[in-house]
């Protein structure tokens, strides 16, 4: 590679490094980011630093990593970022080194690290704390040590993305794949194979050292839901929600000029036959890496047959992928596809290069730049879109959904505060992780109000976190039936944080003919009047009354089956209690 070239690469690192810094600082943490930094900041403090309170189901070199960071910058939201903002900047020159292994075309290398550095789906998901963005790093690094007949370290590398994310094992075949197109044999594969036991032993001893067993990959298949094929009426949305999917995370113009461009690649391949990587005719000799070779041919110079080999190689696992993420009901997310970019900009970089074949050679260098320029001027306005978060994709400012402002309201909240909450509880473990609020989750509306009626009136302050839309207006009618009344203390666009307060026994007096006319709906009040409804009443507190005394009668015996089902019949009694008229008539 000349220096020139070496140059563009520094200068398009640079660039990236400039597109992924605002967003380190300016991004919130979504659901599953907020859960990961929770679990890195209790590895950091070392109150659970094997993680053996969590319920985790993913391995953990990214949660270690991110814990590092944490003493460093103290309980701060880019702390848990800085793992994956590095990897994202170094994954740049990364692919130009791969790309230039493969192929030994400078050009080819620049195009490469230059669309990766502007695609919109690797700016968002660099300052993220999402595995993706890592995984995809140990990936293309592996890649890289294959490429440049490491195996030893191949097998590392690839050891350390399983350590970071179970998905690592579908590039599996994309790395034994180009490790057989360059040709090793069985001592190289068993290199490759010592490479990885240490990542794996290590994944394996820690698991152990905390569960005793190795729960990890059956905890994330229970969490996933398990894997079927998609039913017939699924297959047409899922192939239009991931083609909009590429779109956002290539940008349009990209995507307009992918799709010919893969398809001339194919009809390329095709028309060539089944022709191999040896097709010219070359003898092929072992080097000492126990790679295989052209006689007299350099493996810095490799054959046209061969790129052309690497090119049909990444075209059919881009496809499988592809495919078995549509054909399976797997969920479409755009951090699925993340590991996908790189073999994409090595893919387009490559085909480009190959038109320019069809061009005289006065003219294919000033065409080369000429097109690179062009293409930076035409992504560069989705790119700087993706800089300032303007996408929903990976991480961006609003991801957290106002948690951290609501959390800044209850941060001065005495010990004993309660939090309601159903939408928002693992960014709460973060947003509340050192607070002196306990947060309640409650699956539905009437567990919320069993809850209040038996320990509303406390004298704990409570409050309830809604989602600002309709969802909400069965949470707010079951605890205003539960004898409860809500005041807003904090809002944002997605969020509305209330204070739960007992009705006082004025309120519920006024309300008495409000409650009746709700209750008259239920089949059990229908055709009481008012008079009836205070007779009922009544019964209900004298029931109550009996309850409590033989309640604590049973508490003297210690009989302890009785002591449970009278407490059971007695939160009965209150709650229709409630739903009746409450104490006040």
């Amino acid at each position: 590679m000349t220096r020139f070239n070496k140059h563009a690469l520094l200068l398009i690192t640079g660039l990236t490094a400039v597109l992924r810094t605002p967003s380190l600082f300016a991004n919130s943490l979504q659901a599953d980011e907020a859960l990961f930094a929770t679990w890195a900041r209790e590895i950091a403090i070392w109150r659970d630093p094997l993680l053996q309170m969590q319920p985790i189901d993913k391995p953990p070199l990214l949660f270690y990593l991110q814990a590092f960071f944490y003493p460093l910058f103290g309980p701060v939201e880019f702390a848990a970022r800085m793992p994956n903002w590095i990897a994202s900047i170094l994954l740049v020159p990364l692919v130009g080194l791969l790309a230039w292994k493969l192929y030994r075309r400078p050009g080819t290398a620049v195009l490469a690290a230059a669309l990766l550095a502007l695609f919109p789906l690797t700016i968002q998901f660099s300052s993220s704390a999402f595995t993706d963005s890592l995984l995809t790093f140990w990936l293309v690094a592996g890649l890289t040590a294959v490429a440049n007949h490491k195996p030893g370290w191949g097998g590392l590398l690839f050891g350390l993305a399983l350590a970071t994310k179970y998905q690592a094992v579908l590039f599996l075949p994309l790395l034994l794949g180009l490790g057989w197109f360059i040709g090793w044999r069985g001592q190289t594969w068993l290199r490759g194979l010592v490479g990885l036991l240490p990542p794996l032993l290590a994944l394996f001893g820690w698991e152990w050292a905390r569960t005793g067993s190795f729960l990890l990959w059956q905890n994330q298949i229970n969490n996933f839901g398990g894997l079927r094929l998609s039913y017939s009426w699924e297959l047409w949305p899922r192939f239009w929600a991931w083609i909009a999917l590429w779109q956002t995370a290539v940008s349009p113009l990209i995507l307009i000029i992918a799709i010919p461009t893969i398809g001339w690649l194919l009809w390329q391949h095709l028309r060539q036959g089944r022709r191999s990587i040896n097709a010219s005719g070359y003898k092929t000799t072992p080097d000492k890496s126990g790679c295989k070779s052209p006689a007299g041919a350099s493996l810095s110079s490799p054959t046209a047959s061969a790129s052309g080999g690497y090119g049909r190689l990444l075209f059919i696992f881009l496809l499988g992928y592809a495919l078995f993420h549509w054909l399976f009901a797997i969920p479409v997310w755009d951090r699925y596809l993340l590991p996908l970019l790189p073999l994409l900009a090595l893919l387009l970089a490559r085909t480009y290069g190959n038109l320019l074949n069809y061009l005289p050679p006065t003219h294919s260098i000033l065409q080369f730049r000429g097109a690179i320029v062009i293409l930076t001027l035409l992504l560069i306005s989705a790119s700087w879109s993706a800089r300032n978060g303007r996408y929903q994709l990976g991480s961006f400012p609003q991801a957290d959904q106002g948690t951290a402002t609501i959390a800044a309201t209850l941060a001065d909240v005495p010990y004993g505060t309660v939090l309601y909450d159903h939408w928002f509880s693992w960014q709460w473990r973060y947003q509340l992780f050192d607070k002196r609020v306990f947060v309640s989750w409650f699956p539905h509306g009437q567990a919320l109000a069993d809850d209040l009626a038996a320990f509303g009136q406390d004298g704990s302050p409570r409050y309830l976190a809604l989602p600002n839309t309709a969802v909400a207006q069965p949470i707010i009618r079951a605890v205003q039936e539960a004898g409860f009344t809500l005041t807003a203390v904090s809002q944002t666009d997605d969020i509305i944080l209330y204070q739960i307060y007992p009705q006082t026994c004025a309120e519920r007096s006024r309300s008495i003919t409000q409650i009746s006319q709700i209750n008259r709906k239920d089949h059990r009040y229908s055709g009481l009047s008012e008079q009836s409804f205070k007779k009922r009443l009544l019964f209900l507190r004298r029931q109550e009354s009996i309850l409590i005394k033989e309640l604590d009668t049973r508490l003297r015996e210690y009989d302890t089956c009785t002591v449970t089902k009278n407490l059971c019949n007695l939160r009965n009694l209150r709650i229709a209690s409630l739903r009746v008229g409450c104490e006040a008539v």
